[in-house]
């Protein structure tokens, strides 16, 4: 079974974490929750309270096939404070591990030094705040073992993107049925 690391800092948009989680949890990801503090509870961008599983300290990259990053811009900033959670990720991108962000969380994986050159897509605007030439307007886009989404209305197409990668077609595509996604 894959096993997935989320990161959740205050402030993630609640859709891009939710819709990621059920998803890869329905197709049999295992899913872990990381609290990027000391406290294991962590609240959304809207103000629900999220309970983690670890703090990002505890987070060992080697347990885990794929980390996935939620946005909510007040979430990413703290994602991007985290010394713990950027150290994980280069980990996971050394490892050509899954390394995926939606929507403010591809700045993130720049300012992480992860992104580079790779072809990426986020939310609107937010792409002007990377220094990478190599923005595309796609709803998902993968260069190598990075994948990025475009925002809230792209979640579960990312999240499917995502179940394919970790579980294969066949399952997700069962899954995709049963919630009535194609």
């Amino acid at each position: 079974m894959a096993k997935v690391l989320i990161p959740l800092g205050d402030g993630f948009e609640d859709l891009e974490a939710i819709s990621v989680i059920d998803v890869l949890r329905r197709v049999g990801v295992e899913v872990s929750l990381a609290s990027l503090k000391k406290d294991l509870v962590v609240t959304s961008d809207s103000g629900i309270p999220m309970q983690a599983k670890i703090s990002i300290e505890e987070a060992d990259s080697k347990e885990y096939e794929g980390v996935v990053l939620p946005g909510g811009f007040g979430g990413v900033q703290n994602m991007i404070a985290s010394n713990s959670l950027t150290q994980f990720v280069k980990d996971m991108q050394q490892s050509n591990k899954v390394v995926a962000a939606i929507c403010a969380a591809p700045l993130a994986l720049f300012k992480m030094g992860v992104l580079k050159e790779a072809k990426f897509t986020c939310y609107p605007s937010v792409e002007t705040m990377i220094e990478n030439p190599n923005y595309v307007c796609e709803n998902v886009v993968q260069e190598g073992n990075i994948i990025t989404s475009r925002g809230p209305a792209t979640a579960l197409e990312f999240a499917f993107y995502l179940a394919e990668i970790f579980v294969g077609k066949e399952k997700t595509l069962e899954i995709k049925k049963g919630m009535l996604a194609c």
